[in-house]
């Protein structure tokens, strides 16, 4: 038999036929708020007044959800996209785009190295075109020849 309450508020004849180890003491178990121990009653007081803010504080971060959403689609759309599949889009666009293009002479590509007399006979047309001077061809040779 289990009573709510302290021993002191056990009738005296149930205690009697009780044995001295069935009774415990549970401490509060009551329903009266003045028997709750001190500084616990201020908590419980303000409960409406914290779940009024966290339901403010809740419902506006939704309204500003929704507000950004509206924002974001309707910019998309001024743009000339689906905002609804604006991520893929975008992705598809950046690459076929050639910021990302593989460059000729990429990191890690193996490019074969010209020879000294390919670099000379490459100066020699540069020269014969006209594209650099006959100054210019000469410490170009004196450079390739001094590596």
């Amino acid at each position: 038999m289990i009573f709510a309450g302290t021993t002191d508020q056990i009738p005296q004849e149930v205690l009697n036929l009780m044995n001295s180890e069935d009774v415990v003491d549970f401490g509060f178990v009551g329903q009266d708020p003045s028997d709750l121990p001190a500084g616990f009653g201020g908590v419980f007081d303000a409960m409406p007044v914290f779940m009024g803010i966290f339901a403010v504080i809740f419902v506006a971060a939704v309204i500003f959800s929704i507000f950004i959403w509206v924002r974001n689609y309707n910019a998309a759309k001024k743009a000339g996209l689906d905002p609804f599949t604006l991520q893929t889009e975008l992705a598809v666009r950046a690459a076929n785009s050639k910021l990302l293009a593989p460059e000729q002479n990429s990191p890690g590509q193996y490019v074969p190295q010209k020879s000294i007399e390919q670099k000379l006979a490459e100066l020699d047309r540069l020269l014969a075109k006209g594209t650099i001077t006959a100054e210019e061809h000469k410490t170009a040779r004196l450079k390739l020849l001094s590596e």
